[in-house]
């Protein structure tokens, strides 16, 4: 019996900790207004995202790491902008996910390093 309460209690501390998930989404802009602009080309990149405490792709602990992502979207969607020559990127689809590899380096440090992938594709235009 007192073997199941202490399962018990590490059990719902682990789905406390786990549950800290953030999905965090800055400098969005939505407009139903009829834009005229030039298509410059499409693009589909992708970026490394180095985060720590949790699981890769998903819940971190304490979210130590939760703002690690943004700047880096930010810098790979600029990046293609400015590669392609023009002033604003449309239709941006951002997808955060595990690889196999990810997956491997959270399970060999116990989650202690827990890097994920990050999709970014778009229309780049001016």
């Amino acid at each position: 019996m007192k073997t199941l309460k202490i399962f018990l209690v590490f059990g719902v501390a682990a789905l406390a900790l786990a549950s800290c998930m953030t999905f965090k989404a800055s400098g969005l802009s939505v407009t139903t207004a009829d834009s005229k602009y030039q298509v410059m080309g499409s693009f589909t990149t992708t970026v490394w995202v180095n985060e720590f405490l949790g699981s890769p792709g998903g819940a971190k602990i304490l979210n130590l790491s939760a703002d690690a992502t943004d700047p880096l979207v930010a810098a790979a969607i600029d990046k293609e902008i400015k590669a392609k020559g023009g002033t604003a990127a449309v239709d941006v689809t951002i997808v955060h996910k595990a690889s196999f590899l990810n997956l491997l380096l959270a399970a060999v440090t116990g989650g202690i390093y827990a890097p994920s992938v990050v999709e970014i594709s778009g229309t780049v235009v001016k």
